[in-house]
């Protein structure tokens, strides 16, 4: 990625409970909210934006992000697979074994215009031999599939507006990567590098798809977010308080609000930047900033 300097844009803080590792934003225009999880323990947070209130919408499960289901709950990926969530009927599970095999460490999820839910594995293990992770695809009529594999922590999705395109960032190889897309089948194929970051500039994690057909990454390590052309063009940088953020979602009233959630956890790790400094602010807060674009809404699952 090449050297650009940051913009520094009016951040607010909207939550500041130093979550262990907030992720997964999820705005919900019908109500108005704003859900995130703490990916370290099992909370699921809402903001009422009408009222600015936040609460805590559930901690029955570990929950590492969430997608709106179209009956008004949620889908969550998790250590334990994907389940489902509705206020009046509580928890279901919705995918938990694929080909008689456990599907654990769902880090990232995304459902598709059809009501499809993707989800990737977080497999790296600073401390365990590298097991390629999955990406698995759960349909409306409960079927479940491997789409892609020899992912080492699959992380943030998103498609193009015109839905002919698929993105998905693997963090421990610093890559955002681009796919053709089959709405009809639900098939991705002929993956490119989009974008290669370079160690100083952090692990690529969560991101979003705003109107333009740009892509927003947060940067763990990197202190910031980057904004891409759909050619994998670095666009501009937008400079954050703290170290680690991990998830960006477009919310509010007109989609104009930039949410971004960030962890206080203090990982040590040999994929930091070169000469990182563990001394400035990690992370926790849940931050929204207006960065003059607008995002568009997600698409709700069926599964």
């Amino acid at each position: 990625m090449s050297r650009m300097s940051p913009v520094h844009l009016e951040v607010e803080v909207v939550q500041d409970a130093g979550l262990a590792c907030g992720e997964g934003p999820m705005w919900d225009p019908v109500r108005s909210r704003l859900y995130w999880t703490d990916a370290g323990g099992q909370a699921v947070y809402q903001l009422d934006r009408t009222t600015g209130t936040v609460s805590l919408l559930t901690d029955l499960i570990h929950t590492a992000s969430v997608v709106l289901h179209a009956d008004g709950g949620l889908v969550m990926g998790g250590a334990g697979g994907f389940h489902a969530w509705h206020p009046q009927t509580g928890l279901r599970p919705v995918a938990t074994t694929c080909d008689g095999q456990a599907i654990n460490r769902i880090n990232d999820v995304i459902a598709d215009e059809r009501g499809r839910v993707f989800g990737g594995q977080e497999a790296f293990r600073e401390d365990q031999a590298y097991e390629p992770g999955y990406l698995y695809r759960v349909d409306p009529d409960g079927r479940v599939g491997i789409v892609e594999e020899g992912l080492h922590l699959s992380n943030g999705m998103g498609f193009s507006p015109d839905g002919r395109c698929f993105y998905l960032v693997d963090s421990i190889a610093r890559r955002l990567y681009v796919y053709d897309y089959c709405s009809a089948s639900g098939a991705i194929a002929n993956r490119r590098v989009l974008v290669q970051l370079a160690r100083d500039d952090g692990l690529p994690d969560g991101m979003t798809v705003d109107a333009e057909g740009f892509v927003w990454v947060a940067r763990w390590f990197g202190g910031g977010l980057s904004r891409f052309d759909p050619d994998g063009g670095l666009e501009r940088v937008v400079a954050l308080p703290v170290a680690q953020p991990s998830s960006v979602m477009f919310g509010g009233a007109d989609l104009d609000e930039l949410y971004v959630t960030s962890a206080a956890t203090h990982w040590v790790s040999p994929v930091a930047p070169e000469g990182h400094d563990y001394h400035q602010p990690r992370g926790g807060p849940l931050f929204r900033l207006r960065p003059g674009v607008k995002g568009r809404p997600e698409h709700l699952a069926a599964v």
